[in-house]
């Protein structure tokens, strides 16, 4: 008998795979440093697909972590656009370069198809490869229950 085993629903509501576009130093204090990048990928998930755009800005303290602030657009394939900003913190890389992080924040959209998601909050994890200056970000959404 064949077995009945139900397949499982994927663990994340979004993965984004990015590559590093630009950096820019914005300032250099004895405890800390504030770094801006930016970076451009793709996006895929349950709800839409496209192309990722963001600008996180890093403030990195004396023991190698740093706090985040990170906004960014999607462009889904249906030409739909969906913003968002939120926070984050990143452990200190380790000795392969790979520095841990994880966030949160909300989102918006005036697509019609996609209105679900305004002001639904998400949550990330993630993996910064700060020698090949790649992410990759695993979210969830929590969105608000409609009336």
């Amino acid at each position: 008998m064949a077995s009945r085993k139900k397949a499982s629903a994927p663990k994340y509501d979004l993965l984004i795979k990015a590559k590093g576009t630009s950096s820019r130093i914005l300032y250099i204090g004895q405890g800390s440093i504030r770094m801006e990048s930016t970076s451009k990928g793709q996006t895929s998930g349950k709800f839409y697909r496209g192309t990722h755009w963001d600008t996180v800005e890093a403030t990195m303290q004396a023991d190698g972590t740093a706090q985040l602030a990170v906004k960014y657009i999607h462009m889904t394939n249906k030409g739909e656009m969906v913003v968002g900003t939120g926070t984050g913190v990143q452990q200190p890389a380790n000795s392969k370069g790979i520095a841990k992080f994880t966030g949160e924040g909300m989102m918006w959209t005036l697509s019609p198809r996609l209105s679900n998601l305004n002001g639904a909050r998400w949550r990330c994890e993630g993996d910064y490869n700060m020698i090949k200056e790649t992410v990759e970000v695993r979210g969830t959404f929590e969105i608000p229950a409609t009336s």
